[in-house]
């Protein structure tokens, strides 16, 4: 079994759970960290994220890849607010399939850290106050801030 097919066993069952026990599971640190866990490594367990093996299984930004600088010294950003993707697993069954659907449309992207602060930054500030939100037009964050992917990294996917 693959460390991603692991977390999708492991909310499948969580989300199987009676409700008061699933909102009380949902509103703590533990979820987060399930949901976050799920692109941080590869299929064998090994880290990625903030590692230099993460070169080379993430998908970077055009800035990303050209800087030179190395998976511990970029962003890893969500396509999606986990807080969304959250809000779409609570609203599942439970059902395997439709929690691997929804944890494989929300990718991570190394980006550079001037395009995590323009991402998150609030309007006021220069930024397009996306942290926790998607783009009225409902494309991902990244796509919405002109962000592209280089074009070399494209194959690559957990």
């Amino acid at each position: 079994m693959t460390h991603q097919e692991g977390i999708v066993q492991v909310l499948a069952a969580i989300l199987s759970q009676p409700h008061e026990v699933v909102q009380a599971f949902s509103r703590g640190n533990p979820f987060d960290k399930l949901l976050r866990s799920y692109d941080e490594f590869n299929a064998q367990g090994q880290p990625l994220y903030r590692h230099r093996r993460g070169n080379s299984h993430y998908r970077m930004s055009r800035a990303a890849f050209e800087s030179g600088l190395c998976a511990s010294q970029l962003y890893g950003e969500h396509r999606v607010p986990l807080n969304i993707i959250k809000r779409r697993l609570l609203e599942t069954s439970g059902d395997p399939e439709q929690i691997r659907a929804i944890l494989r449309a929300n990718e991570v992207v190394l980006i550079t850290p001037d395009e995590q602060r323009r991402l998150d930054a609030s309007v006021a500030n220069g930024g397009l106050a996306l942290r926790q939100r998607l783009p009225e037009n409902g494309s991902d964050r990244l796509t919405f801030a002109g962000i592209e992917i280089a074009p070399s990294t494209l194959p690559r996917r957990l």
